[in-house]
């Protein structure tokens, strides 16, 4: 990893695409096909003020899906605590449960990609598009 501590490196910040993932829950393999999200699924992070966003397109892109965390850092410099606050579904916005929550580490960090893994094991690996909107 060309950066040892990525939550510490002002290269995180940004807004990232995916490009790949094992995670069935994001790529909405068990949803019907319409409901499935679109190709352009992003990420915007930013590290100064410790949130993450997330957005994806279903329904044609005619609808757009989000999750907005907190993260709070762990003392490795690459693992963060996810703490889920609100879900939007279109105009709709819902607090998320208590129980939303999880952990992600950045295993590899450049100015380009970043890859990181779940705690249920999931990998991500996502390019950037630009600073966090």
């Amino acid at each position: 990893n060309p950066t040892p501590k990525p939550n510490e490196s002002p290269l995180l910040s940004g807004r990232w695409r995916l490009v790949f993932t094992t995670s069935e829950s994001i790529l909405g393999t068990r949803r019907m096909r319409p409901f499935r999200p679109r190709r352009r699924i992003l990420q915007d992070i930013n590290a100064g003020k410790l949130t993450a966003k997330n957005e994806e397109w279903v329904l044609g892109g005619l609808l757009r899906n989000s999750v907005r965390a907190k993260l709070e850092p762990r003392d490795d410099g690459a693992t963060v605590d996810v703490i889920f606050k609100r879900f939007g579904i279109g105009w709709l916005k819902l607090p998320a449960p208590k129980s939303a929550r999880g952990v992600l580490t950045t295993t590899y960090l450049d100015d380009e990609m970043r890859i990181s893994r779940g705690d249920r094991g999931n990998v991500f690996i996502l390019v950037k598009e630009g600073p966090s909107k």
